[in-house]
């Protein structure tokens, strides 16, 4: 951390001296310090002079090829290490990244977005200046809709106050903050902070005392009690406590798609990822028959209530996030998520019994000799997929099939698999696995995205190559976008097909191969497990293959979707549209 010298911050440069601090040396410094080491963007004019302090300072900066992959892969490197940063020039390349904060944001994902600005000089002119929108406003208050603070640093004298401001508040509310610097504040001294670190919300001690003691009481009373694992404990860094409370309860613990391998998944009292009708039935019909559901850091969407399949009810629920507590249906204010779990852990509660478990972890079943020639379907993928998987690898799935059909897999430790599994935004996996990539260089990614998703941030991988990391890349290849076809078919739903495998030669590096049969995948996956390159899969699938989670998805949004939807009307002879030649 820069330390104080006649009234403004200073740090000690390459020679051991000591030397002012500026706006911008300040800003990379104190983010270094709150643990960011890799940075994810793509400079622009604006944000020239913020980038070179970047690249003087300690954080590594990974230039991405697109303004959404800079977001998706600071998004990716925050869930695992607590903290990204995006970077960006004015409006073009801001507004261009906001889908990925968006997302990041749904999913409470940690990231502050630094952009370069315009001058305080040109502000007051109010020129026509390029990238300029409406005002030149506008972008910071774009991302007051997907952030949790934003600061222009027009002012030196505040610039310091501002940045720790929306640094701390990224930290204490887990969502994005926005941070804006017109490239010629970068190297003005900065004055010293006079904010430090954002204290945490008191605690009501009485309302805990009542809520504890009501909590206590449901589950001592419950027959049948089951935990919700949400993605806060990940967040929050609170997993062990709940995990080490659900031991000492014998309470089996539960995840959500969004949460999957927030503890580890082959654990004992582990029963599987609930999502109504998206469950696997052991896991479904338990936590749907529970007459205590108690949901830790959980998120209420639609994606974890199976598009409202699940059976759950509020009067057999307990919620505590860290926006608010419910038990049953009386609310509690003042009750802080972490001094709930704490009071809970040591709350009376009576041990259940010996559990047998409904869901247990399954061993993957080995591929037999005769069936090396089948050709694959969807749940075969995962299947292969789930014999290669250790204790070194992270799984990163994208919307669709990528994530329903992973439902299944079970990760041997905790916080090994990756997915927009609320916001679910198209393209997210490719660039989510180079930020958890950099995050982590000792694990093993394998990223499964599907070829609509692909086409959109694939070449992505770009980037991959420069960076010399070895993600293992399959394509589930059905020819379209399935997702929407199994809820309202059309032309719509079509893409030009791709040779996958060129995509390596385009990028000039990796090594590509293409599988149609389980034996195919087996090979092609162990032959990347010995590679120390890029290696990508291009899975062909069948166009009407698909999981039995996407399936029952597709069917419930089908139902809603479909409802007044016009068939497409009967061509007779005479509106039979005529051919080209004839139209000449």
């Amino acid at each position: 951390m820069p330390h104080r010298r006649n009234g403004h911050s200073h740090h000690r440069n390459v020679n051991g001296k000591t030397t002012p601090a500026t706006v911008a040396s300040f800003l990379f410094e104190y983010l270094h310090a709150r643990g960011v080491r890799h940075a994810f963007g793509i400079p622009g004019d604006f944000a020239l002079p913020t980038f070179k302090y970047l690249e003087a300072s300690p954080i590594e900066l990974i230039t991405t090829t697109h303004e959404p992959m800079a977001g998706f892969a600071a998004d990716g490197y925050a869930r695992i290490n607590g903290l990204g940063l995006a970077c960006v020039t004015y409006c073009v390349g801001g507004l261009n990244m906001v889908n990925s904060i968006a997302g990041a944001y749904a999913e409470k994902s940690p990231v502050i977005v630094v952009s370069g600005g315009p001058s305080a000089t040109e502000r007051q002119a109010d020129p026509l200046l390029h990238h300029k929108v409406k005002t030149f406003d506008t972008q910071r208050r774009i991302y007051e809709e997907v952030t949790c603070a934003t600061t222009i640093l027009l002012d030196p004298e505040q610039a310091a106050d501002e940045i720790v401001r929306v640094v701390e508040a990224v930290i204490a509310q887990r969502r994005p903050g926005y941070i804006e610097v017109p490239y010629d504040i970068v190297d003005k001294p900065i004055s010293p902070p006079r904010l430090r670190k954002l204290e945490p919300t008191a605690t009501d001690h009485e309302s805990l005392a009542g809520c504890i003691a009501e909590t206590t009481e449901m589950i001592n009373r419950a027959k049948q009690p089951v935990i919700l694992a949400g993605i806060e404990l990940h967040r929050c860094k609170l997993t062990d406590r709940v995990l080490r409370m659900a031991e000492k309860f014998n309470i089996p613990i539960a995840a959500t798609m969004l949460s999957k391998s927030v503890v580890r998944e082959n654990h004992p009292l582990y029963i599987g990822v609930y999502g109504g009708a998206l469950s696997d039935a052991g896991c479904r019909d338990y936590v749907d028959e529970s007459d205590c559901v108690i949901m830790l850091g959980t998120f209420i969407t639609d994606m974890f209530l199976g598009i409202n399949t699940a059976r759950l009810t509020r009067p057999r629920s307990i919620l505590c996030t860290t926006e608010r507590t419910r038990v049953g249906l009386h609310h509690y204010e003042g009750v802080g998520f972490e001094s709930f779990l704490r009071g809970l852990g040591k709350a009376d509660v009576t041990p259940r019994g010996a559990l047998s478990n409904p869901n247990p972890a399954k061993v993957p079943k080995p591929l037999g000799r005769k069936e090396r020639q089948d050709k694959l379907s969807s749940d075969d993928v995962f299947r292969i997929v789930g014999l290669h998987l250790d204790e070194k690898s992270v799984v990163v799935c994208d919307t669709g099939d990528a994530l329903l059909g992973a439902i299944g897999l079970r990760t041997a430790k905790r916080q090994e698999f990756i997915a927009d599994a609320y916001y679910l935004s198209m393209g997210f996996a490719v660039p989510a696995s180079i930020g958890v990539m950099a995050a982590d260089p000792k694990k093993r990614v394998f990223t499964i995205v599907g070829d609509g998703a692909f086409q959109m941030t694939g070449m992505e991988l770009s980037t991959v190559v420069r960076e010399g990391m070895s993600p293992i890349v399959i394509i589930l290849n059905n020819d379209g976008y399935g997702t929407q076809r199994f809820i309202l078919d059309g032309k719509f739903n079509e893409i030009q097909g791709w040779d996958y495998t060129k995509v390596c030669e385009v990028i000039r590096g990796g090594q590509a191969t293409v599988v149609e049969t389980k034996g195919q995948l087996d090979g092609a996956l162990t032959q990347a497990l010995s590679s120390d390159e890029l290696s990508l899969i291009e899975v062909r699938l069948p166009r009407d293959s698909c999981s039995p989670a996407l399936r029952a998805l597709g069917e419930e949004l089908s139902r809603r979707r479909s409802a007044g939807v016009p068939d497409k009307p009967k061509t007779t002879r005479r509106q039979q549209p005529a051919r080209h030649a004839e139209s000449v």
